[in-house]
């Protein structure tokens, strides 16, 4: 066996040395925590991106649901906030719950339809729903839409409430026991959408169908509640005890719409929808002249 052979042997059964090792661990843990980094920014990312989505989805179906209501509507009743000052609430960008810094320049309004009142506070479409020009003797916040020499300007009604009464189709096998006349083919629900600071309550309540109704009062559980809840993602502001949602109504009781926008916030992620429903039924809001 030459010397050069024998050189060769030895360095193949020298191994690695202490410091070659120290050396190929630190690249394999910088390696490592890379790879650990990188999986850690994308799982963030995925998760971001998932609530993301889940605010989307229930910012447009509660809006579809709200708006299908209103469209069928027969009878309606609208309860907001409106500010005094005819400014615009600014709603937070990133914390919902912020304080509202004019406690002072909030009335509490209802409408609907006249003759259909449920209190002497109501105000009635019909009266309220448009200010001509040169009428100045009623107080200017009961208008919902003032018409004047310049484009026409909308109240806009920050919402606790809307009560619609609309019809259904009847089917008896959602009948517990009511009596209903022969040949009835419809059925009346009434729902009452409630507006309770981040959250969106939707009730029902039938004539005929008692089965289908879904309801809630002070004493009920948190099942039921949360059977009644679309969103809990809804923005919103408090002012004292009250809460104001981020739920904005404008009125045309001309053309019987409503121009209707949820401002939603959640994990500093908004999202706003926002369109017009065209009531369906004739007279809605006024008696035909």
């Amino acid at each position: 066996m030459g010397v050069i052979e024998l050189v060769l042997n030895k360095k193949k059964n020298k191994g690695f040395t202490l410091v070659e090792l120290i050396v190929a661990c630190a690249v394999l843990a910088l390696l490592i925590t890379a790879v650990v980094t990188m999986m850690g920014h994308e799982s963030v990312i995925l998760k971001k991106n998932e609530a993301d989505i889940s605010v989307q989805n229930s910012a447009q179906e509660t809006y579809n649901e709200i708006s299908d209501i209103m469209m069928q509507a027969t009878k309606i009743r609208i309860v907001g906030y409106v500010t005094k000052d005819g400014s615009d609430i600014v709603f937070p960008k990133k914390t919902v719950g912020d304080k509202y810094g004019a406690t002072d320049n909030l009335n509490l309004l209802a409408f609907t339809k006249k003759g259909q009142e449920k209190s002497s506070d109501d105000k009635n479409f019909e009266d309220s729903g448009v200010k001509m020009p040169g009428d100045s003797e009623a107080t200017e916040e009961v208008y919902l839409k003032t018409v004047g020499d310049s484009d026409s300007q909308y109240k806009k009604l920050y919402l606790t409430r809307i009560e619609v009464d609309y019809s259904v189709p009847y089917d008896s096998a959602f009948n517990n026991g009511v009596e209903v006349e022969a040949g009835t083919d419809k059925d009346v629900c009434s729902a009452t959408i409630i507006f309770d600071a981040n959250k969106i309550y939707i009730t029902k309540t039938y004539k005929y169908m008692k089965l289908l109704d879904t309801t809630y009062s002070t004493s009920s559980s948190n099942e039921e509640r949360d059977a009644c809840l679309y969103t809990s993602k809804l923005n919103y502001l408090k002012d004292g005890a009250r809460t104001i949602s981020a739920a904005i109504a404008t009125v045309d009781t001309e053309n019987q719409s409503i121009s209707l926008e949820l401002k939603f916030l959640d994990n500093k992620m908004t999202y706003n929808v926002s369109g017009i429903t065209n009531v369906k039924n004739s007279y809605v809001f006024i008696d035909a002249k």
